[in-house]
């Protein structure tokens, strides 16, 4: 039974990216045509090192906005960037500052990875109609069995620009095609001084990673490992490209046993058990005694500018980028390891845009309470955070990741009660108890189990007699009297329109102007 489920999960997943596939190729040629790109990139380069990123960075925010499904859109990212890394750089693109290194200009690759969405969805849908298969490893890698249920909000604020990054994996394994043992990755990256920091981390920080030796028999360290290599990484590339910006950054990874949390700078993620706050990890601001020795054993200092900062520049202490307030504001992350109970109901992951209006015991209770009543729904429930931490006057950009765990208490509780369920077919179906006790004597009437009379069923009448109307008037001077007026006569119908009713398309409160009652 269990298999049966799990192939028609299977076929429906591959269903809806068949009725995707068909309408982006009806809509769309297999060229990207337009001269504008469908979103804006930067003007900076990027290297053969820097690639994969990149490509699945740009592929996945294309597809996003074509309205891919979720699970189809991270196994198409991650095949498109595999196509545009094979090309041959020197005969495919422009190069740039050859005495930095081969270099390419970023919008000059997007463009070409725009052009691989169109060109890989017109063949994979060719391929699905002559043999009504996908390829291998979509279906492969269409389908897991994670119980997490996450969703974003990002909000510019009050701010003139929007600096703020999040990255929502339920399955990095499936994003990078790997095998072994699974887990989600979420994180938000608070970036500050420009945007080169923040886009270059939430491109290659979950690369760098899986990447990692360790990864994934011990996550603590590849997590680590994958900071530092990001730091270090963009120290260089600011290096070559005069860069200034950096960025906070806090990951939380998830195993079926265990989640793992690492951490630089003063973004905060917290975790709720049995619908109460549980701190996992403490920010690394420079008034923490620990970080201002290291600090000061380095020869810096921190002093008080409006706010504890480091140098009387930066407060935050840690973060990846800011070269030039290195070795002060170090890349290195905390990371800690916290066993799974099975009482979890969710992890918040913020940046300091919420933390500064909203602390975390009460930012629990207000996602508690809306998922009492409204239901879960982790974007909505994120959404209802960032507008609550507007409200109350956060001047900063406004970013926030949750994810519930489907097994934890407040889901379950929340769950609507199963239906009882048939003993007699082998696919659970809901019954009523009358139902089921007819079923249980055919059931036994048939195995030869059952002495009792053979259950009778009365068929009903269902003839439905007309009822009488009166013959008014006007009816007669229209000369129709055989239909009694409705409330839903149409216009140029002769039957009488009911005082207070309304015609098709209308409702008491205005005028239904599409399907979905917008």
């Amino acid at each position: 039974r269990i298999q049966i489920l799990f192939e028609m999960a299977r076929t429906e997943d591959l269903d809806e990216v068949n009725a995707w596939l068909s309408k982006f190729c009806s809509d769309n040629p297999n060229k990207y045509e337009k001269e504008d790109s469908p979103f804006r990139v930067n003007e900076y380069y990027v290297n053969q090192k820097e690639l994969p990123g990149a490509c699945m960075d740009w592929a996945s925010t294309y597809l996003h906005k074509l309205d891919c499904p979720l699970k189809f859109k991270i196994v198409l990212a991650y095949h498109i960037a595999k196509e545009v890394e094979l090309l041959d750089i020197n005969q495919n693109f422009t190069q740039h500052n050859a005495d930095k290194g081969s270099q390419i200009l970023a919008a000059e690759v997007a463009r070409c990875v725009f052009n691989k969405v169109h060109q890989v969805c017109h063949r994979w849908h060719a391929a699905y109609q002559a043999t009504k298969e996908l390829p291998y490893f979509v279906r492969e890698y269409m389908l897991d069995d994670k119980k997490l249920l996450s969703g974003a909000c990002a909000d510019q604020n009050r701010r003139r620009k929007m600096e703020d990054r999040y990255i929502v994996i339920p399955s990095i394994n499936n994003l990078l095609q790997l095998d072994g043992k699974d887990a989600g990755f979420f994180g938000v990256y608070d970036g500050h001084g420009g945007i080169d920091a923040v886009q270059y981390t939430l491109q290659h920080l979950h690369l760098s990673v899986c990447q990692s030796t360790y990864y994934p028999h011990d996550i603590a360290k590849a997590l680590e490992q994958g900071f530092t290599d990001t730091d270090t990484n963009f120290v260089a590339k600011a290096g070559r490209e005069n860069l200034r910006s950096g960025t906070t950054s806090v990951v939380i990874m998830i195993t079926p046993t265990d989640l793992y949390c690492a951490w630089v700078g003063d973004s905060l993620a917290i975790l709720a058990r049995n619908q109460t706050y549980v701190s996992i990890m403490s920010p690394h601001k420079p008034e923490r005694e620990d970080e201002k020795k290291r600090i000061e054993d380095l020869g810096g200092c921190v002093v008080w500018y409006g706010a504890w900062r480091v140098n009387g520049t930066l407060s935050v202490s840690r973060a990846i980028g800011d070269a030039s307030h290195k070795p002060f504001v170090s890349g290195a992350p905390d990371v800690k390891k916290i066993p799974l109970e099975g009482t979890e109901d969710f992890v918040i992951i913020g940046c300091d845009g919420l933390w500064d209006v909203i602390p975390p015991w009460e930012a629990v209770e207000m996602v508690v309470d809306y998922v009492k009543d409204f239901g879960v729904d982790a974007n909505r429930a994120a959404k209802h955070l960032v507008t609550q931490a507007g409200d109350r006057g956060s001047q900063d950009n406004i970013t926030v990741v949750i994810v519930f765990f489907e097994d934890g208490p407040l889901v379950t509780s929340c769950r609507p009660p199963k239906a009882e369920t048939s003993t007699v077919f082998p696919i659970p179906i809901p019954v009523t108890p009358e139902s089921q006790e007819i079923l249980e004597r055919l059931d036994r009437s048939v195995r030869g189990m059952y002495d009792g009379p053979d259950p009778v069923f009365v068929e009903e009448s269902t003839v439905y007699e007309p009822i009488p109307q009166e013959e008014t008037e006007e009816d007669q001077e229209n000369g129709d009297s055989s239909r009694p007026p409705t409330p839903f006569s149409e216009p140029g119908d002769k039957g009488q329109r009911a005082e207070g009713a309304y015609t098709r398309g209308e409702t008491p409160h205005g005028l239904i102007t599409s399907e979905n009652g917008k």
